[in-house]
Formats: structure tokens, sequence, C-alpha cells
């Protein structure tokens, strides 16, 4: 196992006292996960975004009348406090569900599920927000849950920064915003049609073979397509990561529960050096480890047991070391769970360390070498 030391920042839900961030630190050589202090507090904590250099973190909540707010802050050098930069309020609809960082962290990206839009903001290099840019709202609806009409459920930026893809739960669709040319603002370009009900909510990009790797919430589906140009998509595969095991494995949500077909797929990451994908399966408390293959479809690989209901996976850089958050959902408590890939083989995932952290819901991770 590495010798690094890593910092995860976790966004928990709470009033003013309890909610905000908090600094968990992972000594890989000593195998120690500890909790070293809450960083920030914030009411009503909804989101978290790293900048890729590092140095500025991103997040979202409420203020104590209930509005939405974006903070910014300079991530510690040698393991220091955060240190807050700007904040401003937010026009969203109380639903922020999603927050992301241009990689030349020059915009962020706020997507509100309640709203149906995604709104942009700048940032300086400083890490400052700055003006609003643009408020994008999707139009769309499908067959099933919660698919009335769009709820968009994240953003991401291409490696190029030239446009956003937007996965929208409701419209079962994944939305192409192109940059406006000499602009900062962005349009809507094109889509990519998902399976009926199965509710797009995640990205993972490959940064060889120009694929866009797609989890579905509802039917815990990945599908694999790409952009051809300005508004066509070639679509490769659609495969099924449900466990046909756990058929029944859901776990409730909310006073009226779920429905059946709602298999509650959490998030998606691909190693650095392309070759695996981890995605998680919350209604079956799994994550899936997918080898890529090389013309760019998955092959299911092996399935690890979770205790959380894991909404966010990161791998650490060197592709050994699997950190899941999973929130309080069903038959889980918040909890941050740490796994190693085994030498003897090299697709298997053992849990290492585990440490309960009630009501966390995102999180971030720096490593330090």
């Amino acid at each position: 196992m590495p010798e690094h030391t890593y910092e995860t920042f976790v966004g928990v839900k709470g009033d003013a006292k309890q909610g905000g961030v908090y600094r968990y630190d992972y000594d890989a050589g000593a195998n120690r996960l500890e909790l070293v202090k809450q960083e920030v507090h914030l009411c009503g904590f909804t989101h978290i975004a790293l900048s890729e250099d590092k140095k500025i973190l991103a997040i979202t909540g409420k203020t104590e009348n209930g509005a939405d707010i974006l903070r910014s802050y300079r991530m510690p050098e040698k393991q220091e406090a955060l240190q807050f930069i700007s904040e401003t309020k937010l026009n969203t609809a109380g639903d922020v569900c999603h927050l992301s960082i241009s990689h030349d962290g020059k915009t962020v990206a706020v997507t509100d599920f309640a709203d149906g839009a995604v709104h942009f903001y700048e940032m300086d290099k400083e890490g400052r927000i700055g003006a609003f840019i643009q408020r994008i709202e999707f139009e769309g609806s499908s067959i099933s849950y919660r698919q009335d009409r769009s709820h968009p459920h994240s953003a991401f930026f291409s490696a190029d920064d030239k446009r956003c893809f937007v996965a929208d739960f409701g419209a079962d669709r994944v939305w192409i915003l192109n940059r406006i040319a000499g602009e900062k603002g962005f349009e809507i370009s094109g889509s990519w049609s998902a399976p009926e009900g199965s509710g797009p909510r995640h990205i993972a990009f490959h940064k060889e073979n120009g694929y866009n790797y797609i989890i579905m919430e509802m039917s815990a589906e990945i599908a694999v397509w790409k952009q051809q140009d300005r508004n066509d998509v070639e679509e490769l595969q659609v495969l099924s990561i449900a466990n046909p095991e756990l058929p029944g494995n859901y776990g409730a949500v909310g006073e009226s529960g779920l429905p059946g077909h709602y298999i509650a797929a959490g998030d998606i990451v691909i190693t650095e050096d392309g070759k695996l994908a981890a995605a998680s399966v919350r209604g079956h408390y799994e994550i899936v480890i997918l080898k890529i293959l090389q013309d760019g479809r998955l092959e299911i690989a092996a399935r690890i047991p979770v205790r959380g209901a894991v909404r966010t996976i990161h791998f650490n850089e060197q592709g050994n070391l699997l950190f899941a958050l999973g929130e309080r959902m069903g038959h889980s408590t918040g909890i941050m769970e740490i796994f190693a890939r085994q030498e003897h083989d090299s697709l298997l995932f053992k849990t290492v360390n585990q440490i309960e952290i009630p009501d966390a819901f995102v999180c971030s991770l720096k490593e330090i070498f």
C-alpha cells in the first residue's frame, strides 16, 4: 500500500452547528483513518467540488433563512485549516444536487434538481466567485418516478472546457452544451437519449478513448457513448450492473418509499490509467468494478459489498485505493469505507478501514505525497 496521506473533506447535512464540512485524514502506510476537525459550519450542506489543481474547494449550503449559497475556500498547503475566500447567494430553487468547477478554474456549474436548470458563475484565479454568467433550463419528461419534467442531476465539463454535459434524470437525456464562441456562456447543441425510465445521474470521462460513461440511477445501467460532432453521438454499449441475486434489496427512502424498479445507482469513476471503472449501486449496497476493454466497452469484473449506500467514489492516483462515502439511506447510516486492491488479484478490492459519519453526503479527496 502506498505510504501517502489522503485528506478527505466530507460534507455533512445538519443545522448551523452540526452541518458543514469535516476533514478526515487517512495515513495509508499506517492504515489510520481519523477525524481531524470540523472545517466549516454551514446549514443544510448540499454539495462540494475540488478544483483540478487541488487548490480551491467550493461548497454549497444554506443560510439560516434557507437561501442557497455558494462559498469558496483555499485548500491548505500543509494540512492546515481551510481559508475562506468568498460567498455569493444563489438564485436556485433550494435543491442543489451537484457542483463542479471547470478544468481551467474559471467557471462553476451549480445544478439544481428542482429548478430544472444549471447555473453558471465566474471564478477568478484566486478562487473568488465572480459574476453570474447564465441559467440554462431544460425541458423534457419520461415515463417513471420523478420524471414528470426535467430534473438535471449533474453537470460535468469536458477536458478542454469547451463543452458541458448535463445528466437529466427527469428527461432521460444527457444534454450537450457547447461554449459560445468568444463568450463565457453555453448553448444547448444536442443530446443523448438514455433508455426510458433509467434516470441518468453521473458521468465519467475516459482520457484516451474519448467515450463518456453515464450511470443511470433508477435502472443501474451504464451507457458508453461519445459525441461525434456538434450534434451527433455514437452509442457503444448499455450495460446493466444490477445484481440479479439481490432483487429486493432496495431499502426505503422517504415516507412513500421507492418503487420496486428503482435500484438507486450512485456514482461512477475511472482510474487514472483508464483500465478500470467503479460504480456504486446504493440499492444493493455494492460497488461494481468493471474492466474497460480496448474498444471502450465495459465488462463486469467484481462486486464489492459495502456497508453504506455509496453516493461518492474516488480512486487514488495509482488506482489501488478506493474511497467510498455512503449516505444515510435505506438501512445504512453515513459511513466512509476504504478499499485496497489485492496484489494476488488486481480486480479485487478488499476493505481495509472505515469510519461512521452520521448524515454524511458527499466528499472530495486530496492526496499528499
